[in-house]
């Protein structure tokens, strides 16, 4: 068997599941991996148990989802849905999403966004992310499934925290 081949072996076990409580030490970790290589992020401060408990509390806004093998965290997901008007139906915003580096490469995230459209097929009109500009391998990954630029530029403003 191939490298790649034992690669794609590995993804065959994986296994994506709504994020318990008990996961979220894991998650954590995840997450500040996440954020330690995004130079864009640096002024950023992630809170799981806080997305963890509101997703919780309000399952109609999205999503923590988690990727596991062997009884193990790999990766996680974070979505959230919302209704467009422009495209008549829900758009899935992709919050966050990290895959370890021991597991990048072995087809995970192409199982994702297949498992999410079976899974969030009713009036699904989509999904929208955002990428750093250095994460090419992620870029590649986004375009084969079908991504492209909006035609917008997308913006934010966060207020203040008191």
């Amino acid at each position: 068997m191939s490298h790649a081949d034992s690669k794609y072996e590995r993804s065959k076990n994986v296994y994506f599941r709504l994020c318990a409580e008990t996961d979220l030490h894991a998650v954590e970790e995840l997450a500040n991996e996440l954020y330690l290589s995004d130079p864009n992020t640096e002024d950023v401060q992630p809170n799981v148990r806080l997305t963890f408990r509101e997703l919780s509390q309000k399952p109609d806004k999205g999503r923590l989802i988690v990727f596991e093998t062997n009884d193990v965290i790999i990766g996680y997901c974070i979505i959230i849905f919302f209704w467009s008007n422009e495209y008549s139906g829900n758009i899935i915003e992709i919050d966050e999403l990290y895959i370890g580096k021991d597991w990048r490469g072995t087809g995970i995230g192409t199982k994702l966004f297949v498992w999410f459209e079976s899974v969030f097929a009713e009036n699904l009109a989509g999904f929208t992310l955002q990428v750093a500009h250095h994460n090419t391998g992620a870029i590649r990954l986004y375009e084969r499934l079908g991504f492209s630029l909006s035609r917008n530029q997308h913006m934010i403003r966060i207020l203040p925290k008191e």
